[in-house]
């Protein structure tokens, strides 16, 4: 009677998901969605007008539809730049701007340079754990959207993009590790969870800010992970043990405010 329900289940779930994808299929609405989206896409890689900055979480959430309207080369190129503003720690910026736009004011971004990079200047808001994780996203999706896999040893500043990668998610173990719950920590942030609520400008960590353990900032550290090893195979001796701890812990863990000095 068991296996009997499991089959009728079963196919009543199959028969479920081929109308629907039928539905998909046969509405015109995503295509014209799509259309828009392009349209929006071509029109730069910033975040609208209000905005001159190009921020990795964008980049890496529409460099799939970007690869659709912009030559490869372009789209490398942006990537490059976050790679060039790389921080000797192995930190990854936020966003990057030209040098011209970027107007310094008091209490805001305090921009950094690179030798590196001669156009644009970049910027970090500290309070996030998510740049790093979705640049090696970013990388991955360009990779496989175009199949250019010799981007992988394209060298900047004497390490490949590869080796610049990894050291993208030593970063994270090194500097937003917690030893008390195996698992990487940010700031408590809100509004698109890049701002904290204890000062007035809200993104760089203060002595007054506090922690705590998220399944965002994890589960984007995963995806990385499998990214990663994915596209270089000789980082699974180092990385997979990382990446079994870490979703076995986001099982068990809730999410945890942590004391700001631990």
């Amino acid at each position: 009677m068991l296996l009997l329900m499991i089959l009728i289940i079963s196919c009543e779930t199959r028969d479920k998901n081929e109308e629907l994808a039928f539905k998909i299929q046969q509405n015109k609405d995503f295509e014209i969605v799509k259309k828009r989206a392009r349209e929006v896409i071509a029109t730069g890689f910033n975040a609208g007008d209000g905005y001159g900055e190009v921020w990795i979480r964008d980049y890496n959430t529409f460099i799939e539809l970007a690869c659709e309207v912009y030559p490869a080369e372009e789209i490398e190129e942006n990537l490059l730049v976050f790679f060039r503003l790389q921080g000797n720690d192995g930190n990854i910026v936020d966003g990057f701007i030209p040098k011209t736009k970027a107007v310094q004011t008091e209490g805001g971004y305090q921009y950094i340079y690179s030798d590196l990079e001669p156009v644009y200047c970049g910027h970090k808001n500290t309070v996030e754990t998510d740049h790093e994780s979705s640049l090696v996203q970013a990388v991955f999706k360009y990779v496989q959207k175009t199949g250019n896999r010799d981007f992988l040893e394209k060298e900047v500043g004497g390490l490949t993009v590869a080796e610049r990668m990894g050291l993208s998610m030593d970063f994270l173990m090194k500097h937003r590790w917690s030893e008390k719950h195996n698992l990487i920590y940010g700031a408590t942030t809100a509004d698109w969870g890049d701002v904290q609520h204890q000062h007035p400008w809200g993104v760089y960590i203060t002595d007054e800010t506090q922690f705590c353990v998220d399944i965002y900032d994890n589960a984007m550290f995963l995806i990385a992970l499998d990214n990663l090893m994915e596209l270089v195979p000789s980082y699974q001796s180092k990385w997979a043990p990382v990446h079994d701890m870490i979703s076995k812990n986001t099982m068990k863990k809730k999410i945890n405010i942590l004391p700001s000095t631990w």
